[in-house]
């Protein structure tokens, strides 16, 4: 079948798509197949046919430049004058007026306003990465202005959409219980890598990746590993997103040689370099809904790696540590909990886990899961 014949997707998202994980996923997966377009923000994604570049900071015109405009249509929930309003919904409407596809796939609620106006023969299908009603919940001002919008945005556009799917049971579960909405659940989960377990010795070698946002408490992990007097060392490849968090952990390290902190890598080498550890440590309390019920990218890039896990209580990443022998669950999210925890650590229990890991490696696997979606999108088409 030549790219012509092949039926049309549109992977709508309000990202860089080269630097997200979830969407390059599907365009991986599904471009044999169909004839990819991607609109974002960024340059063209590997993978893709045709690319349109959105302005992520579209100046607004009219009406719309006065302050304080869109806060005050989202205080009285006249969201439809909001879109009619917002250069950031009419901006990419213009850029793709006349074209036509088969499907498109919008990434989160804010980018449904633009898809429901395009035209596809075979709808919508919504991928709502977490529970987007909760998405800044410590924000009093959000969850005064945004939170009701995107709940109408959930009872209207997600409710129409063809099909909808999102990373976790229990955020599949918040959108059936509160909207009706029925999502499948496609994990985060991180492509296949032909890697082998290394030997677990002394000291042990705890790390974490990712980003210090502050509703995390990555302190926890510091604070358990200060009281910890296991021969055990953890180290943090946090992205530079929240500086002053990082330096505040530093500064709670200090003086401790058995913490460490090293630039954030490029995804593409971050497996690779975690294989040379022997436990990835996710402890986050939760704080807010959508970590309460989070199972992250890194979770996957842990087993990938061969690594045993040390967790927090949180009933996702339990779920699958518990079937899968992956690891050990804390008793609770303090830092005790966490030094109890490196207390009990030994060698050989830590080489059982990663075995574990290297079992389980192909089963958990994103491979499995982007089939999730082919499946969909076949289904959809047919």
């Amino acid at each position: 079948m030549n790219e012509v014949e092949k039926p049309r997707i549109l992977v709508l998202s309000k990202t860089d798509v080269s630097r997200d994980p979830r969407p390059m996923k599907q365009i991986r997966e599904l471009s044999t197949d169909y004839h990819i377009t991607t609109a974002s923000f960024g340059q063209a994604p590997v993978g893709t046919h045709q690319h349109i570049e959105l302005d992520p900071l579209p100046k607004q015109k009219g009406i719309a430049r006065i302050p304080g405009i869109f806060s005050l249509l989202q205080l009285f929930h006249l969201y439809r004058w909001y879109e009619a309003l917002d250069s950031r919904i009419q901006g990419p409407l213009r850029q793709m007026r006349g074209m036509k596809w088969d499907l498109i796939i919008a990434h989160d609620l804010q980018t449904l306003p633009i898809a429901d106006r395009l035209m596809s023969r075979h709808g919508v299908l919504v991928d709502l990465h977490e529970y987007a009603p909760a998405q800044d919940e410590p924000n009093l001002v959000w969850r005064i202005l945004n939170a009701p919008h995107y709940r109408w945005l959930c009872r209207t556009r997600v409710r129409s959409a063809a099909a909808v799917t999102t990373v976790s049971q229990g955020i599949a579960d918040e959108y059936r219980r509160h909207f009706g909405i029925k999502a499948t659940v496609v994990v985060n989960a991180t492509p296949f890598h032909e890697l082998n377990p290394g030997r677990a010795g002394a000291p042990l070698r705890l790390v974490h990746s990712g980003i210090a946002a502050p509703e995390r408490r990555l302190e926890v992990l510091v604070k358990g590993m200060l009281l910890a007097t296991a021969n055990a060392t953890l180290d943090f490849y946090l992205i530079d997103e929240f500086p002053v968090q990082r330096a505040q952990l530093e500064r709670l390290a200090a003086g401790d040689p058995r913490i460490r902190f090293h630039p954030a890598l490029p995804y593409e080498q971050l497996v690779d370099t975690l294989n040379s550890y022997d436990l990835g440590l996710i402890v986050f309390p939760p704080t807010t809904f959508n970590l309460a019920w989070c199972l992250p990218n890194k979770f996957f890039d842990y087993i990938q790696a061969r690594l045993g896990l040390v967790i927090g209580p949180s009933p996702e990443m339990t779920r699958y540590v518990n079937e899968f022998g992956l690891g050990v669950v804390t008793e609770s999210f303090a830092p005790e909990a966490l030094a109890r925890t490196i207390e009990s650590l030994t060698p050989e229990r830590v080489m059982q886990w990663k075995a574990n890991s290297h079992a389980s490696a192909m089963a958990l696997a994103g491979e499995r899961q982007s089939a999730i979606w082919a499946e969909i999108v076949h289904h959809l088409l047919s």
